[in-house]
């Protein structure tokens, strides 16, 4: 049975720049889950366990179908975010940006950065509210459980905050990322209600007052491998030109005019995945 998340997982192979990328972040992070590349429900339920019947039988659902509605727009500045997907955030910081001297990494310097690392996050949280059963503490539970889960939080914490806003987790430690959140929390609210329904923002913020010491215990982590994580992607995307000309097989988005990396695609399809195929591992 063919589904949004067999769909979207079969568009990526190995060699993908986007595979890439996110394997050689997690490989210097020694907390990361051990990097796994697959493409089908097989492979999801082999790293965590379950029926790939019953899996796929719970990835039919509307919630599943929305959450992997709301990843693949974390990657489409034209739907929902301000037009700095993480890829972009690091091809900045390669030095693929105009010259001068470097700027202030703080959310107070970018607004607009820091508005669109908050529609990130709220995502995030939507996701795990649409695919996780439970009450708010169950739902973070389970996905700080799964692996795809945990990557994808790395990958947030890092490209779109660690690395981008490196001047704020110096002066303010883990309470940056609260900062953050309470800084763009009415901006937010409005544009991602706007863009995923009256309840969403709720649904999202519920879960995401209790995500929030999720973000920052991995940024205060990730922070200190910045930059083992900056010379691995250097090594693997050697210029700013290569990581935003490079054709992924997966189906690239547009932003400003320039094709990004479906990074997010990737891991919400392997978060949806892992989390049905926990679910029917456990009965949930």
């Amino acid at each position: 049975m063919s589904n949004k998340i067999d769909q979207t997982l079969a568009q990526f192979n190995s060699g993908d720049v986007s595979v890439r990328l996110c394997e050689g972040m997690f490989s210097v992070m020694p907390f990361a889950p051990k990097f796994a590349f697959y493409n089908s429900f097989e492979g999801a339920a082999s790293r965590v366990g379950g029926d790939v019947a019953g899996a796929r039988q719970l990835a039919g659902s509307e919630d599943v179908g929305k959450a992997i509605w709301v990843g693949e727009a974390l990657d489409t500045s034209d739907k929902l975010i301000a037009g700095f997907a993480g890829v972009k955030n690091l091809f900045s910081i390669f030095g693929g940006s105009s010259g001068g001297a470097p700027r202030k990494r703080t959310f107070e310097a970018d607004q607009e950065q820091a508005a669109d690392a908050a529609l990130k996050g709220v995502g995030i949280a939507y996701m795990i509210y649409k695919l996780f059963p439970g009450d708010v503490a169950q739902k973070v539970k389970l996905f700080r459980e799964t692996p795809a889960g945990q990557e994808i939080a790395l990958f947030y914490v890092t490209a779109d905050i660690a690395l981008p806003f490196a001047d704020n987790l110096v002066e303010s430690g883990s309470a940056a990322i609260k900062k953050l959140f309470d800084s763009q929390n009415a901006g937010i609210a409005s544009k991602f209600s706007q863009f995923a329904g009256a309840d969403a923002f709720s649904q999202a913020s519920g879960v995401l007052g209790q995500l929030t010491g999720t973000f920052e215990e991995y940024a205060t982590k990730a922070k200190e491998y910045s930059g083992p994580v900056m010379s691995k992607l250097q090594s693997l995307l050697p210029s700013g030109a290569s990581l935003l000309n490079a054709a992924d097989s997966a189906t690239g988005v547009a932003a400003s005019g320039i094709d990004l990396l479906p990074v997010y695609t990737f891991l919400s399809a392997r978060l949806a995945a892992e989390a049905c195929a926990l679910r029917a591992a456990r009965g949930l």
